[in-house]
């Protein structure tokens, strides 16, 4: 078998992981990757099997913990600023898509009225929900 076919194997877990984004098929792209090269310096098909079981499974079961650890303690530490009070410094109207508030810690955010009505620039308001990079906010 041409190593060239773990490179396919690899590519096709890339396409499975980018469309999954689940830390499992992202694996099998480095054992594809590492049979690849066992391939290439005259490893026989048997021995490219092995290191590519190996080396998926030990990335598998050691890295993916360590990987979910981390992107965890990101989503932890990662203010909100719901409940805050900010200032309107752009008209907010949800009609018209525009609006933007500045929170006490100098960050300006695109902003939604929490009742649909449109708010005035140098209003105080408070944050009441956060829609992505959007603040949903009301009069206080």
């Amino acid at each position: 078998m041409s190593p060239y076919w773990w490179l396919a194997i690899a590519a096709v877990m890339a396409v499975v992981e980018i469309a999954s984004m689940g830390l499992i098929t992202i694996w099998f792209v480095v054992g594809g990757l590492a049979a690849f090269v066992a391939g290439f310096v005259g490893a026989d098909l048997t021995v490219q099997i092995i290191v590519f079981l190996v080396v998926s499974i030990a990335c598998l079961a050691l890295l993916r913990p360590l990987i979910i650890k981390h992107r965890r303690m990101g989503e932890l530490h990662e203010p909100t600023p719901i409940g805050q009070n900010a200032v309107v410094v752009e008209r907010i109207d949800n009609d018209a898509l525009t609006g933007r508030v500045e929170t006490p810690d100098h960050m300006t955010w695109a902003a939604l009225s929490a009742d649909g009505a449109p708010i005035e620039s140098g209003t105080q308001v408070r944050v009441v929900e956060q829609r992505s990079i959007k603040l949903v906010v009301e009069r206080i």
